[in-house]
């Protein structure tokens, strides 16, 4: 009796292992995330110095401090769905959480953007090429 307990034991542990393994692995692949946009207006306090040292401009994003320990450190290329490549040299304000900020260097074109939802993808290989409505951030280092 007791073999076959410590048998059950070791499969229920085994199965277990097994969901939580694949369950963080699909949370890794695809993350809900807001994209906005942001101007020389927003950023005064600092005259358009982005924490990367160089100046704001297009082709520009700023990132949300959770999604650099997710990978999106400074100096990370990125690709945004409808958008083209961006590469990450700013950090967004320490209250935001699960948010891609874009330079626009037109307050309108910023108010009109506003905040979009967008899937983070870190994997180039989850992205279905035919699926065009979907919007995403991609990684590409």
């Amino acid at each position: 009796m007791t073999r076959i307990n410590l048998l059950v034991a070791r499969v229920v542990l085994l199965g277990i292992c097994i969901l939580c393994i694949s369950s963080g692995s699909v949370w890794a692949e695809e993350i809900k995330i807001s994209v906005t946009a942001y101007t020389l207006k927003e950023c005064y306090h600092n005259k358009g110095k982005t924490a990367s040292g160089e100046l704001t401009r297009e082709g520009i994003v700023a990132v949300s401090r959770d999604l650099e320990r997710k990978g999106l450190k400074l100096g990370t290329k990125i690709k945004i769905s409808n958008m083209g490549t961006f590469v990450v040299k700013d950090r967004t304000s320490r209250r935001n959480h699960g948010n891609v900020d874009i330079y626009m260097p037109s307050y309108a074109k910023a108010l009109r953007f506003g905040r979009q939802k967008y899937t983070l993808v870190q994997n180039q290989e989850g992205l279905n090429p035919l699926n065009g409505g979907k919007k995403y951030v991609c990684l590409l280092d």
